[in-house]
């Protein structure tokens, strides 16, 4: 069966980096680019009418930032933030970007990014398969809504299952767990501690906080993590 490609566009102000990207699009097989602007305004005025699934999008654009562009699209397609600033990445995730690409961009972080573009754009029944897990609590199977998860923490023998309303003890390692965790989802941090990367408040180099709460962010699991969020060093 053949796959339908994902129509993109590319906002960004610099000439270079807009060669650049689209030359990594058009080798792409899944991707068409339709068209690069310089501005969002441009870019504004000219996909009114035109079915885009993925916008290229640097946040530093004339006119109107990027952030201010998100806000103004009634439907928001598919969407890769580029900067060359690390400080947007916790503001891009609350737009539901895919990724964030810190430039220049790296071919292999550019294919893990578009994969991230592919599976949100057209994984419904994936979506559906994971929106639940069944767990062993008190010898009963429990069903759990990951988008409850905020943390996993093991506890010796057990994983504690840290939710919005309350937690639960799993007899489980934290290896037998996290399987059963979407990867693009879950990442773990810590050989004690797996997180939800959508219920992310902020992180430094040592730790990530949840709710509030600070969990260590070992140097073994740094470059992982780093990653599942939109860095790359």
């Amino acid at each position: 069966m053949k796959k339908t490609k994902l129509n993109c566009i590319v906002i960004d102000h610099s000439q270079i980096q807009r060669a650049q990207l689209g030359k990594l699009i058009t080798e792409h097989p899944l991707l068409n680019l339709t068209a690069s602007y310089e501005n969002g305004l441009e870019a504004l005025e000219n996909i009114k009418d035109v079915q885009i699934d993925l916008i290229f999008l640097d946040i530093d654009i004339p006119h109107i930032n990027g952030f201010e562009l998100l806000e103004t699209l009634e439907e928001r397609p598919q969407i890769i933030i580029i900067s060359n600033n690390a400080d947007h990445a916790l503001k891009a995730f609350d737009y539901d970007v895919a990724d964030y690409l810190l430039k220049p961009t790296v071919p292999h972080r550019f294919d893990s990014a578009i994969d991230k573009a592919i599976f949100k754009s057209g994984a419904g029944v994936k979506k559906q398969k994971e929106k639940h897990i069944f767990v062993k609590c008190d010898s009963r199977s429990v069903r759990v809504r990951l988008s409850d998860i905020k943390w996993v923490e093991a506890l010796g023998d057990y994983v504690k299952v840290v939710m919005e309303n309350k937690n639960m003890m799993v007899l489980s390692s934290m290896t037998a767990f996290a399987k059963q965790l979407p990867k693009k989802t879950f990442v773990r941090i810590h050989k004690s501690y797996i997180v939800n990367l959508q219920k992310v408040e902020n992180f430094n180099s040592s730790t990530v906080a949840i709710c509030g709460r600070k969990m260590p962010l070992s140097r073994k699991r740094k470059m992982e993590f780093r990653e599942a969020v939109g860095f790359y060093e």
